[in-house]
């Protein structure tokens, strides 16, 4: 008899303890699930900002040209520290393609990344490959661990850098702490990187190969941590295993997080199946259904905690998304209103050019005037006296001299109707010989040589015929005026080749040169060495603006032998 009961007791405190392990197991996979999803809620929630910081236009003027200029860097800085003021983030930074770091929010602190190169890190590695990246590591400079998120930074189809989101996720690990949870994540290394107790963090719970230990010392993801093996056995216990840690025993329930690498680990302590084990079957039933409903109401609790924590984010998150919006269209109106600034800058410099010219255009038409009147005249007397042959020869230099004063004011015309930008394939060969027709007048009233080099091949860019010509209109303007009461060699060469995917061009002239001062501000608006009844200053602004439109560059210089050169490049259009 005794035996029975004692074999029934037995029997039921094992039902009893693999009832609960069973329910404690499925509780722990429900909780893996929330851990899991408030973890990767927490970093998705951050995962837009990389993308949009990629498309912000400072950022890509920081890049491509400022990237030395400290002022523009430290803008750029402030309104990383704007943007994350309302996103709550760690840090946000902009790195180049070598990997430096070029602005960041924590730019006015001690431990501000601008000047630090970052290109060992993966997420670097993946972003400059064109790729998003996710990284999760200790800072090398704030000692601060976080999860990593990158994006590239493109200009014309070519990669120029990357954006990075810092997360700090230690203020998940204290809600799991605060919460007396035993929750640990590690990485394909089985190196715990997260966990609610820190004398867990960075140990490993398996031996790691030299080739991996070498891996991320290269990477520094861990700072100098040794990764210590944390020390682990497993026991059975109630139809079930339970994982000593510590001297402690728990049930450990194991679950690989999605689109990672990373598995959670979720350990919840045995000791309410010892103790109901030791107990009555009544009374261990009474405690099991005490804390199956206790851990049902956290459960909803936490539950509704979180929907109202997914709700006060979704609602600054729209908030966010408006105010982008709202700077997005004001952009979009600026860039409107400066490109409309500039067409008009662009005319009034066709103008001022026409109006330059007017002298030298005015005496290369009078000559063909004069020509024809006195061969009006001579047809006259030819007409009285039946000299039919010479009649004919006179009204044909009429037809001809009518023509070239035709080709002139066309040339006029076409130069002085106002365009906009319209981009598609041009041959600059052909803007610079139309240029050089239309200054001509000028080039010989001044006793100018012009030496045109062009290759015989197509020099096609993507630009615009007209704008070009306004270029090299007020190149030549600029190399007149150098010589302008010179005595000796007069001179304007221009070369143009291809070289690789680029399309260059030099203009060079036999005047006076620059000084060095006035080097430095060519291209300022409105800057001349010219009285001011000459010339507004506006010829290289212009021409400056145009060429930046069309993705080229320009350098002037003197020459060695006297004069000035302007070098000016533009990326090659390949016809398909």
């Amino acid at each position: 008899m005794f035996s029975s009961s004692g074999l029934a007791v037995g029997l039921a405190s094992y039902w009893l303890g693999a009832s609960t392990a069973l329910e404690l197991r499925e509780t722990s996979i429900e909780r893996l699930s929330l851990y899991q999803s408030n973890l990767l809620g927490e970093l998705d929630k951050y995962r837009y900002l990389p993308f949009v910081l990629s498309g912000n236009e400072d950022v890509k003027d920081l890049l491509t040209t400022f990237s030395n200029d400290t002022f523009f860097a430290n803008k750029v800085s402030r309104y990383l520290a704007e943007t994350n003021n309302k996103a709550e983030a760690n840090v946000l930074y902009i790195m180049d393609k070598q990997g430096n770091t070029l602005a960041s929010s924590n730019w006015q602190e001690d431990t501000s990344f601008v000047g630090y190169n970052y290109s060992f890190r993966p997420y670097f590695q993946d972003a400059i490959e064109g790729r998003e990246g996710r990284f999760f590591a200790i800072g090398t400079i704030s000692d601060i661990p976080g999860f990593f998120m990158s994006h590239p930074v493109y200009e014309n189809n070519s990669i120029i850098g990357a954006t990075v989101v810092k997360v700090n996720l230690t203020p998940l690990q204290q809600q799991w702490n605060d919460g007396g949870e035993n929750v640990l994540i590690t990485d394909d290394n089985g190196i715990i990187f997260l966990a609610s107790k820190k004398e867990w963090l960075y140990k490993s719970l398996r031996e790691i190969s030299d080739v991996q230990l070498q891996k991320l010392k290269r990477i520094k993801q861990y700072g100098d941590s040794t990764f210590e093996i944390l020390s682990t056995d497993k026991t059975g216990i109630a139809g079930d295993i339970a994982t000593e840690v510590d001297g402690k025993k728990y049930l450990e329930t194991i679950q690989s997080i999605e689109n990672t690498n990373w598995k959670i680990h979720y350990l919840v302590s045995i000791g309410s199946i010892t103790e109901n084990q030791r107990k009555i079957v009544a009374i261990g039933i009474g405690v099991m259904i005490t804390l199956l409903v206790l851990a049902l109401f956290i459960r909803e609790r936490r539950q509704k905690v979180i929907s109202t924590r997914r709700a006060l984010e979704a609602e600054k998150m729209e908030d966010i998304n408006q105010q982008l919006e709202i700077e997005i269209e004001e952009r979009r109106r600026t860039e409107k209103e400066l490109r409309a600034a500039q067409d008009g800058l662009v005319q009034a410099g066709k103008l001022a050019a026409l109006g330059q010219m007017s002298a030298a255009i005015a005496y290369e038409i009078n000559q063909p005037i004069a020509a024809i009147q006195n061969n009006v005249l001579n047809c006259g007397s030819f007409l009285k006296e039946d000299k039919d042959c010479d009649l004919d020869q006179s009204l044909t230099e009429i037809s001809s001299l009518t023509e070239k004063m035709g080709v002139i004011t066309g040339q006029l015309k076409n130069f002085a109707r106002k365009s906009s930008l319209k981009i598609k394939p041009t041959d600059i060969g052909k803007a610079i010989n139309k240029a050089s027709h239309l200054v001509q007048p000028v080039f010989k009233t001044q006793g100018i040589n012009v030496l045109i080099n062009v290759a015989a091949e197509k020099m096609l860019i993507a630009g615009d015929e007209t704008r070009l010509e306004q270029v090299f209109v007020n190149l030549y303007r600029n190399a007149i005026d150098a010589m302008q009461g010179m005595n000796g060699v007069k001179v304007v060469h221009v070369e143009a080749s291809i070289i690789g995917d680029r399309v260059n061009v030099i203009v060079s002239d036999t005047g006076t040169g620059f000084e060095d001062h006035v080097l430095s501000k060519l291209y300022d608006p409105f800057f001349t060495t010219k009285s001011n009844n000459e010339s507004l200053g506006l010829g290289l602004s212009i021409t400056y603006g145009i060429i930046k439109d069309l993705k080229g560059e320009i350098h002037a210089s003197n020459n060695s032998d006297g004069g000035a050169s302007f070098v000016l490049s533009f990326p090659r259009y390949i016809e398909k």
